[in-house]
């Protein structure tokens, strides 16, 4: 599935940016976040990402990982890391 405006991650904020990459987990850790294991696979997916990545593809990356993973939890961690990252 291609990357449509209803399906698109962004609105032109990097949420993977060069300061935070790598330590998502952490910086919603240190903020008092509750990290489910889903949260935890969408964000290990998102860490690993060498370029910025759509829904649709952190949906696809994480189900790889854990099966378990539902596209709806994809769009509130990122709606919570806009909002705490």
């Amino acid at each position: 599935m291609s990357a449509t405006p209803a399906h698109r991650a962004s609105t032109g904020e990097r949420i993977n940016s060069s300061e935070s990459k790598g330590n998502l987990t952490k910086v919603l850790g240190e903020r008092g976040i509750r990290l489910t294991r889903q949260r935890r696979v969408i964000l290990q997916v998102m860490d690993n990402a060498e370029q910025h990545l759509d829904v649709d593809q952190i949906f696809a990356r994480a189900k790889e990982i854990d099966a378990g993973v539902h596209l709806v939890t994809v769009y509130r961690t990122i709606e919570l890391l806009k909002k705490n990252a």
